[in-house]
């Protein structure tokens, strides 16, 4: 009995073995390099529009920057808008600072936040604070400038852009044009 026991054990043993394949996959060289395709016509990824003299005025602290005529804003796209915050002198270079919407500002009555929302005509930049409006002063509301950014909404969502894209990084990716950069603030923004 015992030996038939063993025999028994044995083919099971083979049995469960002839079950088991291990294939090994052995990744051969690259083949050669295939033919380009056609190149298409350069597209335009982005849009950049520069509103200047922007002033929040009562009672609304609103303003209205409209898209050019000739400009369509599709549902898809996304809209992202920079005020410039200030001018640094850095190594004797004047270096603009842009700081991406919405802001907010910590005063000492409380918050003031310049924010944003647009439609496909216009974008409107308006301001909100947990204190009365009426007491800001001219460095607050006066002398803005905007830089809005009309960009496809596959870059947005592509994870090329971050969270909150600062204005050099958003120029990069979506190869926006040089604007003016030679200029000064007027008004103490600190």
């Amino acid at each position: 009995m015992k030996t038939f026991t063993k025999i028994l054990f044995v083919l099971l043993l083979l049995g469960l073995f002839s079950c088991y394949d291990e294939t090994v996959v052995v990744e051969g060289p690259q083949g050669p390099q295939g033919i380009p395709g056609a190149t298409g016509a350069a597209g335009e990824s982005g849009y950049v529009f520069e509103f200047s003299d922007i002033d929040f005025v009562a009672p609304e602290y609103e303003v209205f920057l409209p898209f050019p005529n000739d400009f369509e804003v599709l549902t898809s796209d996304v809209v992202l808008v920079y005020l410039l915050w200030d001018v640094q002198d850095i190594d004797g270079i004047p270096t603009e600072v842009w700081r991406p919407l919405p802001q907010t500002v910590f005063t000492f009555d409380g918050t003031l936040q310049y924010n944003f929302d647009f439609t496909l005509l216009d974008t409107r930049l308006f301001l909100d604070a947990n204190y009365p409006l009426d007491w800001l002063e001219a460095r607050d509301t006066d002398q803005w400038i905007a830089r809005v950014v009309v960009a496809p909404g596959n870059f947005w969502g592509s994870g090329r852009l971050g969270i909150v894209p600062s204005y050099e990084e958003v120029k990069t990716t979506l190869g926006l044009p040089e604007l003016d950069t030679k200029r000064t603030i007027g008004i103490d923004r600190r």
